[in-house]
Order: C-alpha cells, then structure tokens, then sequence
C-alpha cells in the first residue's frame, strides 16, 4: 500500500508542479527565469522519502519536463539532472533539516546547479540551451532566488504530505529554523523534574 500511495502522491505533485511551471508562472514575468517548482517537488519528496525514491521521482519528474510541450531539448536532459538532484537532496536531507534559511539557500543552490547542468549537457548534445547562451548566469542565478524564496511555500507542506503515510510526525507548517520536521525536544512535568 505504501508503494501505491507513493506512486499517487508523486504522480499528483509533478503534474501539478509541471502544469503550474509551464502555465501559470511564465505570465508572472519576472526577469530572467521563473521558480523551478518541479525541482522543488522532487526535493521534498526526496527529503521524504530518502535518495533512492528521491531519485526515482527525479527521474520521471525530469521525463515529463523533457517530453511535454514545448520542450525543445534532447528527451533525457531534465531526466539526468533531476535524478542526480533527487539522490543528492535525499542524502542532504538531514542537513536540511536545521533551519528554513539553509532549506531555502539548499533549494537555490540545487536550482542554479540545475540549471547550469542542462546547459552543460546541451553544450555535449548540441541541442536546447547551452554554455553560450547569452544571460545563461542571470538565468541561472534568477532561478536560484526565485526557487529560494518559494521554497517556504512549497516544501514544507508536500514533504509533511509525503510524510503522513509513514508514519512520522510531520507538521504542515514548519516554524522557522525547522523547516522539514526536525524533532522537537520533549519537555519535562514537573514531577520528573
């Protein structure tokens, strides 16, 4: 049943953070480049569920990315990036754990990162995006601060998501400095102390 539940949840959150990506979020207009909220899925669900799942999401989040319209890269791209993004975030997850402000930064990070390796592959490939690109560094750098500050949006809430079915005490919204459900310490009664 977890496997399902899983393939459910995973399957909802990419499409949805692909049909917002490519239809709601280019009539913002912001310079240079939009949030990657397809990334941001694969991260929380990578936080969730551990770099292997992390990286399988990654894979077919990067799939659907590389085969809806209007894609004019070489089918793979996306796939590869996301699936390396997907193993990296469920290895750092921990790491992540520690505060929204490091969460946020790691997001960014991961985005830039992303967006600087489609571009390497498309310099390998010959197709799409590539390191000659004009505006490939503000473009990269736009989409580390837009994705940076939507991820308090984003993650928190579908990595709980993700969570409920295992088992885990998630919080829906993580206060700050605890952006992905690190335990709290118990308190004390007074009478143990």
């Amino acid at each position: 049943m977890h496997a399902v539940y899983r393939a459910l949840l995973a399957t909802a959150a990419i499409a949805l953070a692909l049909a917002c990506q490519l239809s709601i979020l280019p009539h913002l207009a912001l310079p240079y480049a939009v949030p990657d909220l397809v990334l941001l899925t694969v991260l929380a669900l990578a936080a969730a569920w551990g770099p292997n799942q992390g990286a399988l999401a990654g894979f077919c989040a990067g799939l659907a990315l590389d085969l809806v319209p209007p894609s004019v890269t070489a089918a793979g791209r996306h796939a590869l990036v996301l699936t390396l993004v997907g193993a990296l975030a469920g290895h750092a997850a921990a790491e992540a754990r520690r505060s929204a402000l490091r969460t946020s930064l790691l997001a960014g990070a991961y985005a830039g990162a992303a967006t600087l390796a489609n571009a390497v592959l498309g310099s390998l490939v010959g197709t799409g995006g590539t390191l000659t690109s004009p505006g490939l560094l503000r473009g990269a750098g736009a989409c580390a601060l837009y994705t940076a500050v939507a991820t308090p949006l984003v993650l928190p809430g579908l990595t709980a998501l993700a969570r409920r079915h295992e088992g885990r005490r998630s919080a829906i919204l993580a206060p700050a400095g605890n952006a992905l459900d690190q335990p709290q310490p118990s308190t004390r009664t007074v009478a143990e102390l």
